[in-house]
């Protein structure tokens, strides 16, 4: 009974590791994003009732972890410039370097007060350009822009210690994706 069992454990880790890479491991069927998809690993070996999404990334967000296709992720913004606005008195203009995402996502753009940390709110969702005219609220203020595909935000970067920035007190999106670019 024993043998049976190792012959059945090698064969499983022998299959595993002939997966792609890419893959992740789901509860639930074998599509990238199953609602039951509850953990992930990586394309580390999957054991039963685990399954394998392949072509998926393991991605963070508000429930825990699943599984999303990889052209899928929101990704990150490499960089953001705020500039006065030469057309319109008043305004701003922000422009932003393009997500590393293969999926063409829109940007949302996020403002908030600076000493009140965390305050941002969403300003423009849905911006297919990599910028954008904006009237700032009074005061001194502070701006993110994050990418968004389907339901998820991507990344709003992170914080002098390395954190990622938590949503706001408004969002474009549903839900987060916080996964490495492909």
């Amino acid at each position: 009974m024993r043998r049976w069992w190792l012959v059945v454990a090698v064969a499983g880790l022998a299959l595993g590791f002939a997966r792609d890479a890419s893959a992740c491991c789901q509860l639930g069927g074998t599509t990238c994003g199953d609602p039951f998809a509850v953990d992930c690993n990586n394309g580390v070996v999957c054991f039963i009732p685990w399954r394998t999404c392949n072509n998926c990334t393991c991605t963070t967000t508000a429930g825990g972890k699943t599984c999303l296709p990889t052209n899928a992720e929101p990704g990150t913004v490499p960089t953001l410039t705020v500039s006065r606005s030469a057309s319109q008195p008043g305004s701003l203009d922000l422009a932003w370097g393009a997500s590393c995402s293969a999926s063409g996502p829109t940007y949302a753009v996020y403002e908030g007060a600076i000493g009140t940390w965390y305050s941002h709110e969403a300003r423009l969702c849905s911006v297919a350009a990599l910028f954008a005219t904006l009237s700032p609220f009074g005061g001194n203020r502070y701006y993110l822009v994050a990418p968004v595909a389907g339901s998820f935000t991507g990344s709003l970067g992170s914080g002098p210690a390395g954190a990622e920035r938590p949503d706001g007190s408004s969002s474009c999106a549903a839900d987060r994706a916080l996964a490495p670019c492909p």
